[in-house]
């Protein structure tokens, strides 16, 4: 294998390694310092901040097969998670819009014809959670 074949390879993964390691440190919030950032990146792969740190800013020499697969692995728990989320709150919009079509369905007081229409907003809310 030629030494140009294997730094393409070499880079490719330290990049992946990087951006995984910054999607891992997402949502970034509002005064979010760089360091915080890669803390809770790092914390999520089971790796050592000051690691994290060379693998963040392109510094690494080499990035581990294990090094890789732990951030691959932060990535799927991360997206499991978020979809278990997604779940809970579209089971919640459900919960919610049922209460607003019995609400309607009782009548009575002012803005229950709207409940119905709200309701069915809600519906379609959840669903597009789900997707």
């Amino acid at each position: 294998m030629s030494q140009k074949s294997w730094e393409g390879r070499v880079t490719t993964f330290a990049m992946e390694a990087s951006t995984g390691l910054r999607e891992l440190a997402e949502p970034v919030l509002s005064g979010d310092r760089v360091k915080r950032q890669i803390e809770r990146a790092a914390r999520a792969a089971g790796l050592s901040y000051w690691r994290a740190f060379d693998i963040w800013y392109g510094k690494a020499r080499r990035v581990d097969a294990q090094e890789l697969e732990a951030i691959r692995a932060a990535k799927a728990r991360r997206s499991e998670d978020q979809a278990h989320e997604l779940s809970a709150i579209a089971a919640d919009f459900d919960a919610l819009a049922e209460r607003f079509a019995r609400m309607a369905s009782r009548g009575g007081g002012p803005g229950h014809p709207e409940m119905g229409a709200l309701a069915g907003r809600v519906r379609r809310l959840a669903d597009g959670v789900r997707r």
